[in-house]
């Protein structure tokens, strides 16, 4: 395997253990705080009884507004576990996206470098992800929390979608370069993120690092809009169809897996058109679009979507389910430490 695979996957690796220990250690030895008669004493957690003598702890609500840091960092790492646990999926639907079917891509994949190739491009994928969202969860939360504090009830639901989009707008600086790289690691057009920088840089400037930038932003604004917009949707309907006051994990991975299937399919033609804006196949989306459907008709636009909603379902359901499981830790870790 080349070092640059390797490097790849020790990263991936680091990121994942990060993820793990710091909601695990974020999660032990949580204490509860009373005030008796002036005095602060350290509780153990409260405890709710059951019929038949067993108690459990009674879980640690997560607060209604979640601090902006709170939420750039579980964002930051529920990105970077679920871009490690899927990536092989994702470099499929990258190579099927350029007009190849399955079988093809996948043997095309394995030639370029057998197992690890299925890895090329995790490197600028996990910053770039990571890194855009941090600043989308953390405008995100900020944007939702402002619109719960000054519009009517009745319009908030929709105000979320608007959230969504100017969460990723703000990312998008972050995510399209490491978005570009990738794509191009992935169909063989550089050997790695060291090489594919400075190859990008010399042939097309700085200005070149933002090539799809707008193909990126007619595919990513709905994209959000769907992903953030539908999970809080869906979690509060499956919250309300159980008849529960707070959402519990199952609720939220319920809402995940169904976010990241509904959105992927629906977005695939405007994925299809990314792609091949990235790896040279034309100007502006528009003219890609109408090309794309001229040469190969309009199934072509649903060219590894097969692949994408595989891909999406799986990684929503990790993506939200670690960042969910990691707002609730670090509410935890801030309490024990009160």
């Amino acid at each position: 395997m080349a070092p640059s695979r390797r490097a790849a996957m020790r990263l991936s690796a680091v990121l994942l253990v990060c993820c793990t220990s710091a909601a695990s250690r974020a999660r032990r030895g949580t204490l509860q705080l009373r005030v008796r008669g002036g005095h602060v004493k350290a509780q153990p957690p409260r405890l709710k009884t059951i019929r038949g003598g067993t108690a459990d702890p009674i879980p640690t609500p997560v607060p209604k507004e979640t601090p902006i840091a709170d939420a750039a960092l579980a964002g930051t790492l529920a990105a970077a576990a679920g871009t490690v646990a899927l990536h092989p999926i994702d470099t499929i639907k990258t190579v099927q996206q350029t007009g190849l079917s399955l079988g093809p891509a996948c043997s095309k994949i394995w030639q370029r470098g057998q197992l690890g190739a299925f890895y090329d491009g995790v490197t600028p994928y996990v910053l770039g992800d990571g890194l855009s969202s941090a600043v989308k969860f953390a405008v995100y939360e900020k944007l939702k929390q402002t619109a719960s504090k000054k519009l009517p009830e009745d319009y908030i639901p929709l105000a979320r979608f608007a959230c969504a989009a100017v969460a990723f707008l703000c990312c998008s600086v972050i995510l399209v370069p490491g978005e570009l790289l990738k794509i191009r690691i992935q169909n063989g057009m550089y050997p790695n993120i060291v090489a594919g920088s400075l190859q990008m840089i010399r042939d097309e400037g700085l200005r070149g690092c933002f090539t799809g930038y707008r193909a990126t932003l007619f595919r990513d604004v709905p994209y959000t809009m769907g992903e953030l917009g539908l999970y809080d949707l869906l979690k509060g309907f499956v919250r309300r169809l159980r008849r529960r006051t707070t959402s519990s994990s199952g609720d939220e991975l319920l809402a995940a897996a169904l976010t990241g299937a509904v959105v992927g399919f629906a977005t695939n033609p405007l994925d299809v058109v990314k792609t091949r804006i990235m790896t040279g196949g034309g100007a502006g989306p528009v003219a890609v679009f109408r090309n794309t459907i001229a040469a190969e008709g309009w199934g072509s636009l649903l060219n590894g979507a097969g692949a994408r909603v595989f891909w999406l379902a799986p990684f929503t359901v990790i993506y939200f389910g670690v960042y969910e499981w990691l707002k609730r830790a670090l509410v935890r870790s801030r309490a024990a430490k009160a």
